[in-house]
């Protein structure tokens, strides 16, 4: 496919206040890539920076904005999924408040109804956070 920028609510199962990324902006069969600005008042930012669990939340749920554009693609709901594990996880840096960080993620392999993916969490160009994450989704 190709980039694209697409409003990513439409595309997940979250609302607010618990959406943790704005656009999808790059889709293809095995990768997805989304933005998000960081509003002061989220509930993920501590001391004026975008903490750890954010990070995490947002690269989730950039998985389930490419999952959820591919789902509408093919005519079919939305799905639910929820985060299984964690693993490998690496904090380099934290960004701040107001900041629009991208979310890089990459399908490793996708067994029935579980996916293992990597993400990276990007401020300017610099890699904030990384982590590999198996995600169940209920069809």
């Amino acid at each position: 496919m190709s980039l694209i920028r697409q409003n990513a609510t439409d595309l997940i199962p979250q609302r607010a206040p618990f959406v943790f990324v704005d656009n999808l902006i790059y889709i293809d069969d095995n990768s997805s890539h989304g933005s998000f600005k960081i509003p002061e008042g989220n509930i993920f930012v501590k001391s004026g920076v975008y903490t750890t669990s954010g990070m995490v939340e947002s690269m989730a749920q950039t998985a389930a904005a490419g999952t959820g554009y591919l789902s509408r693609k093919n005519n079919k709901k939305v799905p639910i999924g929820y985060i299984g594990a964690v693993q490998k996880l690496e904090v380099l840096d934290w960004p701040p408040a107001n900041a629009e960080i991208t979310m890089e993620i990459s399908l490793i392999t996708n067994i029935m109804q579980v996916s293992l993916v990597s993400g990276l969490v990007k401020y300017e160009g610099k890699v904030m956070a990384s982590c590999e994450m198996k995600i169940f989704v209920n069809n």
